[in-house]
């Protein structure tokens, strides 16, 4: 209980203590002539907020590109030397005719033999009329392919078909023309020339156009006969001109050009012939 007392005197004291200190304090800081200074309003206060900073944007164009060299072109290549010519004293050759590429096909200038298959004669055939030859031997082309087999059929044409006008004319006239030559059973153009037709001629004797020259002849005779010696020379004139008409006409009877049936007849090619 003591102690109680004890501590609160001393806390008494020292709340008094107290008190006078902050009187003679108080007193002290009244008997001052305490002056401010008077503030510089050029200084800003610190307690104000600065104005933001403007920033402004500058764009800058962008930075060229590098420049590039253009490629260089190639050089051109250098023209080919120009062919060295023949020498002068080279003979010139003269141009052959060309052959077939492929060496399958005839050429121009093959020469086909074949033999008569049926018989003409100028005496009853007339021109435009055809008839039929056959191949004797298979023609071969250069590669020794066989471009016409043997036995096809060659069709040709009478141009022209004449007898020989009298005994004293060396031949008649006939002309043919190659239409044609059948192979396998399939007919196929051919141009072709008939160079050599193998014909004989024969004497159609003593026809109604020689008699007729026979009568002018008596009759001549006779009067010749008659005039010369009377009756009996008009009948010896009349024998003598009978005899020497029957001269005139065996002179001047026809004879028929005949191509027989196996006759040779050759053709020679214009232009190339087969696939």
């Amino acid at each position: 209980m003591r102690r109680i007392l004890i501590v609160l005197v001393g806390a008494g004291l020292l709340a008094g203590c107290g008190r006078k200190d902050d009187e003679a304090i108080a007193a002290d800081t009244l008997s001052r002539d305490i002056q401010l200074p008077k503030p510089d309003s050029t200084v800003a206060l610190n307690d104000v907020p600065a104005a933001p900073t403007r920033t402004d944007t500058v764009y800058l164009p962008p930075p060229p590109a590098p420049r590039r060299n253009p490629p260089r072109a190639s050089a051109p290549a250098p023209a080919p030397p120009p062919p060295a010519a023949a020498p002068a004293s080279e003979p010139v050759r003269p141009a052959t005719p060309a052959a077939d590429p492929a060496g399958s096909r005839l050429v121009a200038g093959t020469t086909l033999e074949t033999t008569a298959a049926s018989s003409i004669t100028s005496k009853t055939n007339k021109p435009g009329e055809t008839f039929t030859a056959r191949i004797g031997e298979a023609v071969l082309a250069s590669n020794g392919r066989v471009v016409i087999p043997a036995g096809s059929i060659v069709t040709l044409s009478i141009v022209a078909l004449k007898p020989a006008p009298n005994k004293a004319a060396k031949d008649g006239t006939i002309v043919l023309r190659a239409e044609s030559v059948s192979i396998n059973g399939v007919s196929q153009p051919l141009d072709a020339d008939v160079t050599f037709v193998e014909h004989t001629l024969k004497s159609r004797g003593v026809g109604t156009s020689e008699a007729a020259k026979v009568g002018v002849g008596a009759a001549a005779g006779a009067i010749l006969g008659k005039v010369v010696g009377g009756g009996t020379g008009a009948a010896v004139g009349g024998v003598v001109g009978a005899g020497a008409g029957a001269a005139v006409a065996v002179e001047s009877a026809d004879r028929d050009v005949v191509v027989p049936v196996g006759a040779t007849i050759r053709l020679v090619l214009r232009t190339a012939f087969g696939a």
